[in-house]
């Protein structure tokens, strides 16, 4: 006798209704000995939860991903345009190892990682991998804060002091090369302090340079610089140089545009903040769902073990009122 494939609803010993389940293969639960069937739980409000912060928390992440990957792919890109690896060995050994584009791909590197906790995280549902996303997050937001506050309440002395732009290594990197150029063009400056910063660099036929003649006390000094300093290049010597180093020029640039890098800083935190929330929300979604599916099975087990020992008691209840007693058969004696 077939029978319409239904859900099963549950009551538990302390007579509070459990949800439905349904089995995978559509058939009422059995009550006799058979192969346990897999079910299927019906998704709680906690779930939908869960599945909407994690959507958000793949999102912000993902987002970082690509950051990562771009600033990676950048720093590569760059350092293998103007260097070589026997120029990566040779900085290694002599201590000037870090440039503009190694400095890049280092912070990627490490976006990359810490990202792949809250990314894989959530998406395998580990409240531990989740958690420590959110405490690398929460300590790189708080080292965020005190480097603005402290931008902020320093001096412009100081930040002047704290800056290191290496104008002496122009002629043998590059790279230093090409950022020094830009940098002194863009911001209207020469050197790091002043043109006296070129004095003994090895120039080399292969870089643009002009002379300058300067004097601070005493006769007239001819200087090489590069041409970048030169407001009109074009000739051997430069009637008209960048007086002003890059060092103030950077100081007074952080000084002007204060209240613009402080609202991209407060923004960067923002969205940090946003991936600490979600990512305590969702470890808490995942540890309330695996709650709840770990007593939901235990009661819903309960169940069939008790109807399954009723089922029992019925048959063995039925089997004795269904025996026909026969009395011993009497012999007389003679």
């Amino acid at each position: 006798m077939s029978s319409q494939p239904r859900a099963a609803n549950f009551q538990s010993t302390s007579g509070t209704s459990l949800p439905k389940v349904s089995f995978r293969d559509n058939t009422e639960v059995s009550t006799g000995v058979s192969k346990p069937r897999k079910m299927k739980f019906n998704k709680t409000e906690t779930e939908y939860n869960m599945k909407s912060v994690k959507f958000l928390l793949l999102t912000i992440t993902s987002m970082f991903i690509i950051i990562a990957a771009l600033m990676i792919v950048l720093g590569f890109s760059v350092y293998s345009h103007y260097h070589t690896f026997s120029f990566f060995y040779e900085s290694a050994q002599s201590g000037r190892l870090f440039t503009p584009s190694l400095l890049c791909i280092l912070l990627g590197m490490f976006l990359l990682i810490v990202t792949m906790f809250g990314f894989f995280g959530s998406l395998k549902q580990s409240t531990c991998l989740v958690n420590l996303y959110a405490l690398i997050l929460a300590i790189m937001l708080i080292l965020k804060l005190v480097v603005i506050i402290l931008a902020f309440t320093l001096d412009s002395s100081t930040i002047h002091g704290m800056m290191y732009i290496p104008a002496w290594d122009y002629a043998a990197d590059p790279e230093i090369e090409m950022e020094m150029d830009r940098l002194q063009i863009s911001l209207n400056c020469c050197g790091s302090d002043s043109v006296f910063d070129y004095i003994d660099v090895p120039f080399t036929s292969n870089h643009s340079t002009t002379i300058v003649s300067t004097n601070i006390v005493g006769p007239p000094m001819d200087v090489v610089v590069p041409e970048s300093c030169c407001v009109s290049p074009g000739g051997e010597f430069c009637h008209r140089h960048r007086e002003r180093g890059c060092r103030t020029a950077l100081v007074n640039l952080f000084s002007q545009n204060a209240t613009v890098i402080g609202v991209m800083g407060v923004s960067v935190m923002f969205i940090q903040l946003l991936g600490i929330i979600f990512s305590l929300l969702l470890a808490r979604c995942i540890r309330k769902v695996k709650s709840e599916r770990g007593l939901m099975s235990w009661r819903i087990k309960e169940q069939m073990i008790m109807a399954r020992e009723d089922a029992k008691k019925q048959d063995d209840n039925k089997s004795v009122d269904d025996s026909v007693y026969i009395p011993p058969h009497e012999s007389s004696t003679a």
